[in-house]
């Protein structure tokens, strides 16, 4: 006699975990000159994920502005694949220098480490801010780092003309890939101080004691959040910029991007273009402030709360502008 048992087999299903990165921007339009401010959260199966790196990209319709790496808390700690050890503002031979001239170059020492035991391509960027929060320059290198090695890179990026003077800040950053086409940040970027001078200043004037690296203390809200803001500089352009957004977390992965746009003062309507539509949305709006019925907050280029002879004054100005 056979007995014969038959066994079904026993399918163990893995739990599907909703991993999920968003991003917003504060405003759909903005001026030239305004503050953006550029917000998000990252959960995993809604629950807000601490402790985690963001990488963002933002682009104007020709190139990236900035790339950067945000955290979702104060200071996150992990063993890191790779990880930035200094930027240092220097030469074009990498002494330490604490100062650069308005329409001259500007040269940053980065220092990266790679902790795992395999070779890893990267992207590394360094983007500076002037003294009023503006992104003025991004310069990149992409190439490859040998296992359990330290390499040292030297990036330049010119001051222009119209940064505002005052201490600036560099921000080194290292990514497998631009987020913009999936990367994701290695470790939290780290910041090095310099100055913005009208004119060249001496080695014997340089306080190069004041120098300093430090990790950035990032503006974060807490669970998960994750922040960031800039003032649009005035040598950028009229038209569509996108954010990317990227973050990889226990092997999970995420990507998500907004749209904003950027207009000039005049331009009421939002097409990029400064004509007489505008003036005729203008003269509707004329001396109106928010309690009026005929009130248009896009016709208050000047944001004072009345349309006036000041808005007329900067549409004038900006009169025939088309991106």
């Amino acid at each position: 006699m056979f007995i014969i048992i038959l066994i079904s087999p026993i399918t163990i299903a893995r739990a599907q975990f909703s991993f999920t990165l968003t991003v917003t921007t504060s405003k759909q339009y903005y001026y030239l000159g305004e503050i953006v401010e550029i917000y998000g959260n990252l959960t995993l199966d809604d629950a807000p994920v601490q402790n985690a790196l963001v990488g963002l990209e933002v682009t104007d319709s020709k190139k990236s502005i900035i790339i950067r790496t945000l955290p979702t808390s104060p200071e996150p700690q992990q063993n890191w694949l790779i990880e930035v050890l200094s930027v240092i503002p220097c030469d074009e031979n990498g002494n330490p220098k604490n100062s650069f001239s308005r329409g001259g170059l500007s040269f940053f020492n980065i220092t990266i480490r790679n902790n795992d035991i395999e070779v890893r391509s990267v992207l590394i960027t360094i983007n500076i801010y002037d003294s009023s929060n503006a992104p003025i320059g991004l310069s990149t290198i992409s190439g490859y780092i040998s296992d359990n090695s330290t390499a040292t890179v030297i990036l330049s990026i010119a001051i222009p003309k119209t940064a505002t003077l005052g201490t600036a800040q560099a921000y080194a950053n290292v990514h497998s890939a631009a987020p913009k086409f999936g990367g994701k940040p290695y470790g939290p970027e780290k910041s090095g101080q310099f100055q913005i001078i009208s004119s060249y200043v001496s080695k014997t004037t340089a306080n190069l004691q004041n120098l300093k690296t430090l990790t950035i203390n990032t503006n974060y809200t807490l669970n998960g959040n994750y922040t960031t803001t800039f003032k649009l500089p005035p040598t950028i352009s009229a038209g569509t910029f996108k954010v990317y957004v990227s973050s990889m977390y226990l092997g999970y992965t995420a990507l998500n991007y907004t749209t904003f746009y950027v207009k000039v003062p005049g331009d009421v309507n939002g097409d990029f273009k400064v004509d007489g539509i505008d003036l005729a949305l203008l003269g509707a709006a004329w001396w109106a402030s928010p309690i009026d019925p005929n009130w248009n907050p896009d016709c208050d280029f000047d944001q004072s709360g009345r349309v006036d002879g000041g808005d007329l004054a900067l549409l004038g100005s900006y009169w025939g502008y088309k991106f």
